[in-house]
């Protein structure tokens, strides 16, 4: 194990520097944004003028010294316990999350809001019942029936919204759930932010689109929505501080938080739903990155996801095997299960739960529930409302859906296209007519179709410790400053790593993440990468002060391991992508089988997931 570079200072030196994270730490309000806004102060008419009343003063004269904290300091047990009580934690994280969280909030020193979220709310904790890690069109249907359940409000966040198939799906929610709530006699608030950079952008960062530009977006005219109050935004700091986040808020009782932006793009992406006190941070977050006065005000400003709750994870175990089951599986028992499916209670999909206090609801029909074609069967029309009762929208309603058009054009032909690229090839009209491997055996594609799993139901579990680590937008180009939440737990993640580090990202070119994969590696930690071959290589490569493309910086890491000559470039595992029905890795040019998930693991013990790549943009620009 090759010894890491320590930079000695005196203890004199670090004593000073925690009193005075101290003094600042107890000057932090503990008010939010979201609270004081909340309160209908006439003074307070935008989330603007709370944070300018919340935190007036910003001390950028520590980054230096924050940073090198970060790097290089050795957090004690006192700052250990002291990072356990910032947070709202229901139960003391491990020492391993506390020391990245520690990093974290030091950032604050200087900035309150350098995380984009009230420094009260950075520390949570919350469930994941529901994650999703397939192709662009599964995370929009779930998308799609989450919003039709909404009773209230909704806040949308992405980069991208492109007039596309998944717009034409998040459409639709939008006018399913206007003819819903018309049926029911109320109004539904809709916030949507996005980021497309325009030349007003240059004067003003934020900016509403008004209704005669939404088809452009193909977002549904008021007329459309009529039950709906609509607002769309836009968000960009010019030249390069991209608002990135992608994530969605209902009713400030879930939380949707993906990689995936709304467009065609033939990726495999990820989306894991939260539900607990760390709703609070996202709404928090959300107002934060809005800034101006809503037209019409929110609804839910007082509905605070109270921090003791019971959740529900009721997607029974009978219920996960059917889905977990292959699409070869499924496909073979359609026609004997769905033959009965009027006569029988749908084990495939949902046994009923205890509707306990929600029995005695009505819940309005919506006339046109087909999704991609199928047509959804009466039992699973119940489960969706056993779903809205408890207010867990169901994907599993668009898995039937892909089960019963899956099995009117299965063709039992050898060679015939298998489900598993069938599924994958509906990511983007582009890849329609893309085939498996043609080295692999009709056996080896069957067992990969068996293999293949997107949609997975998390076991039961209590509330457990999460941080929400975010930027704000830095627009000034070659910029570096990594004193804020989101680099900080990047950086203690490469520092505090004891065993191992995975990294799938669809690029890495920061140098700070360069710096932290090598350093790791000579620590003696298992490092391994997950990246795209080629990915954005016009964006990324030579000339544009990015840091090159993948493939220049897994050379790069290689070239700079073996220098010592003891054998660190063992430490360092570097893989492509490949496509589950593929041998080898596609370019990204060919624009047929991409990944564009962002997560990191360290130790097994602490997982960090989102919107954030491992290039230049996203650790030094983009929110």
């Amino acid at each position: 194990m090759a010894s890491s570079i320590v930079i000695e200072t005196s203890d004199n030196e670090f004593d000073s520097q925690r009193e005075e994270f101290q003094l600042l730490q107890n000057a932090i309000p503990q008010q939010t944004v979201t609270s004081l806004f909340a309160c209908g102060h006439p003074l307070i008419r935008s989330p603007k003028d709370a944070i300018k009343f919340l935190f007036p003063k910003h001390y950028y004269h520590l980054r230096h010294d924050i940073e090198r904290k970060i790097l290089h300091h050795d957090v004690s047990q006192q700052e250990l316990d002291a990072a356990a009580k910032f947070g709202r934690f229901s139960q003391r994280p491990s020492d391993l999350f506390l020391k990245l969280f520690y990093g974290v909030i030091c950032t604050l020193q200087h900035n309150p809001l350098a995380g984009c979220v009230s420094p009260s709310l950075i520390g949570s904790t919350g469930v994941i019942p529901l994650t999703i890690i397939s192709t662009i069109p599964d995370i929009m249907y779930h998308y799609y029936h989450v919003i039709v359940h909404a009773q209230k409000e909704i806040l949308f966040a992405t980069m991208y919204w492109e007039n596309s198939e998944s717009a034409n799906i998040i459409s639709k929610a939008f006018r399913d759930l206007s003819e819903r709530a018309g049926y029911e006699n109320r109004r539904v608030i809709i916030k949507l932010m996005m980021d497309h950079p325009t030349i007003s952008n240059a004067l003003h960062i934020h900016s509403i689109i008004p209704s005669n530009k939404w088809s452009f977006y193909g977002i549904p005219s008021p007329e459309e929505i009529s039950n709906i109050s609509l607002e769309v935004h836009n968000y960009h700091r010019i030249i390069m501080g991209t608002f990135h986040a992608k994530f969605l808020i209902v009713d400030r009782k879930l939380v949707l938080l993906n990689s995936n932006n709304v467009q065609d793009r033939p990726n495999l992406e990820m989306m894991s739903q939260f539900e607990g006190d760390i709703v609070n941070s996202f709404y928090d977050t959300f107002l934060i990155s809005w800034s101006l006065p809503f037209q019409p005000n929110l609804v839910c400003l007082n509905d605070n996801v109270p921090t003791e709750q019971y959740f529900h994870f009721d997607i029974d175990s009978a219920a996960i095997a059917s889905v977990k089951e292959s699409s070869c599986e499924a496909i073979a028992r359609v026609p004997s299960r769905f033959k009965n499916v009027e006569l029988e209670k749908t084990e495939i999909y949902l046994d009923e739960p205890e509707l306990s206090s929600f029995e005695d609801q009505d819940f309005s029909p919506i006339k046109d529930n087909k999704c991609n074609g199928g047509t959804l069967s009466v039992n699973v029309s119940r489960a969706a409302n056993y779903s809205r009762a408890l207010h867990l929208p169901n994907v599993l309603i668009k898995a039937a859906n892909n089960i019963v058009d899956a099995a009117t054009k299965y063709n039992t032909d050898s060679r015939s296209q298998s489900i598993l690229t069938e599924h994958l090839n509906k990511s983007s009209k582009h890849v329609r007519f893309v085939t498996a491997d043609k080295n692999m055996s009709s056996t080896e594609i069957e067992a990969l179709s068996l293999e293949f799993n997107p949609f997975l139901f998390h076991r039961p579990h209590e509330p457990f410790p999460i941080a929400l680590v975010n930027r704000l937008p830095q627009g000034i180009p070659i910029y570096r400053d990594t004193t804020n939440p989101q680099d900080a737990a990047w950086m203690g993640a490469f520092r505090y790593a004891q065993k191992s580090i995975f990294i799938q990202s669809p690029t890495l070119n920061a140098s700070s993440a360069i710096d932290g994969i090598i350093t790791a590696c000579r620590r003696g930690i298992k490092v391994t990468l997950w990246l795209g071959l080629g990915f954005n290589d016009l964006r990324e490569g030579r000339g544009t002060f990015q840091g090159g493309t993948n493939k220049h910086v897994v050379k790069k890491l290689y070239r700079e391991l073996m220098k010592t000559n003891d054998g660190t470039e063992q430490n360092l595992e570097t893989f492509w992508y490949t496509a589950k029905d593929q041998m080898r890795p596609l370019h990204f040019r060919q624009k047929k089988r991409n990944c564009h998930i962002k997560f990191m693991s360290i130790d097994g013990q602490v997982a960090i997931m989102g919107s954030a790549n491992m290039d230049s943009l996203s650790w030094f620009h983009s929110q």
